[in-house]
């Protein structure tokens, strides 16, 4: 029989937000290891103030992430030094982060992918870990980090889109709301912010007004590939794009007030 805790767990909504690389460090090409300290401050604080329940964090590495990739090449071959300094770059991101929660009263639960999970078809990852430990007074945060493939056997790059995609997907019998902290306001089309994106079609047409800037380091996808992987879990959840950098909107998507881009296949549902 389930304990009590976890049986609140479950009927509560559950809040999977994910904050973006680009929001916390310094993402520009040759810059490693640049936090911006103030903006975790920030972030911190408003999770602080949110006091929402049911709130699994996941965060991007940026410049603790992907430049080691480009320098070892990590995508093309297998580099021991590289795998190994990139998970230990991704982990004092984490760390810093962790920190400033825990300076807030908030108990984290780091999750690093690098030991925790592992790709064979598909990532494998245990949804009851995160539940556990949220039931247990604890916010479990994960992150961007390398994964190991069985089947490859090869060190691959996870990014915290996919741990999002995937999670959410396990997670999908829960109510669950979906927030991605990114540094702009929402997904444009033609110049103007996207209130919604409400069909697999507007998607398909976004992909080719997407022009990604060379001016940040990604190895992750950028914008298009961040929708593109929330695709089959807006079918069953609520996705809310903002701008995690500007001041206040953190805890304004916890508090659940409009903002952003919404993202909800309402037509795949109601198909069904």
């Amino acid at each position: 029989m389930e304990s009590k805790g976890k049986m609140r767990t479950q009927k509560k909504e559950l809040i999977l937000l994910k904050i973006g690389g680009s929001v916390i460090t310094e993402k520009a090409k040759g810059v490693f290891d640049r936090a911006k300290h103030q903006e975790i401050e920030r972030i911190a604080r408003e999770i602080a103030a949110a006091k929402v329940e049911n709130l699994i964090l996941i965060h991007g590495v940026g410049s603790f992430g992907h430049p080691y990739v480009e320098k070892y090449g990590l995508k093309e071959k297998k580099n021991a030094e590289g795998i190994v300094r990139t998970h230990l770059a991704c982990k004092k991101l984490n760390l810093l982060f962790c920190d400033q929660l825990l300076r807030r009263g908030i108990f984290p639960y780091p999750i690093h992918p690098f030991s925790s999970f592992r790709i064979n078809d598909k990532l494998e990852l245990d949804p009851k870990l995160f539940i556990d430990v949220i039931s247990e007074g604890f916010i479990p945060v994960s992150h961007g980090d390398m994964v190991y493939n069985r089947k490859k056997r090869f060190f691959e790059v996870l990014s915290g889109d996919t741990i999002v995609s995937e999670l959410a997907e396990k997670l999908k019998s829960s109510k669950l709301r979906v927030g991605m902290a990114t540094d702009t306001d929402g997904v444009y089309l033609e110049g103007k912010i996207l209130k919604e994106i409400r069909n697999i079609e507007l998607l398909k047409s976004l992909e080719s007004t997407f022009s990604e800037t060379e001016e940040k380091s990604d190895v992750t996808g950028g914008m298009i590939g961040k929708l593109k992987s929330l695709a089959r879990v807006a079918e069953f959840a609520e996705i809310v794009i903002f701008n995690g950098a500007k001041n206040g909107n953190i805890k304004r998507f916890l508090e659940g007030k409009s903002i952003g881009t919404r993202m909800r296949f309402v037509e795949s549902r109601e198909s069904r």
